[in-house]
């Protein structure tokens, strides 16, 4: 007795087939197209500028640093002294 198959496994590998080639022809073309764009389309900085760029961040992010520092250490100076205050008074 030979099995029966169901034509349901057929009907679906009949839908999704197309389907599957269908996503993934866009999905390589949305490649190709950010590639084309990134290597002809974007105006990338020079060399010098990019320089002077990280040379001013690293600046601003250095002065950041060092004014976080000062207001941290001078709120935690001030809180200790009140607190140094307060167990004074009630002692």
């Amino acid at each position: 007795m030979v099995g029966y198959r169901s034509p349901k496994p057929l009907i679906r590998v009949r839908v999704l087939v197309p389907v599957q080639i269908t996503i993934m022809s866009s999905f390589i073309d949305f490649l190709k197209g950010s590639y084309n764009e990134f290597r002809h389309k974007v105006e990338w900085p020079k060399w010098t500028d990019l320089q002077s760029s990280t040379i001013v961040v690293t600046i601003a992010t250095v002065i950041l640093a060092l004014f976080t520092f000062g207001v941290d250490e001078l709120f935690s100076k001030a809180i200790s002294n009140i607190i140094g205050m307060l167990i004074n008074v009630f002692n």
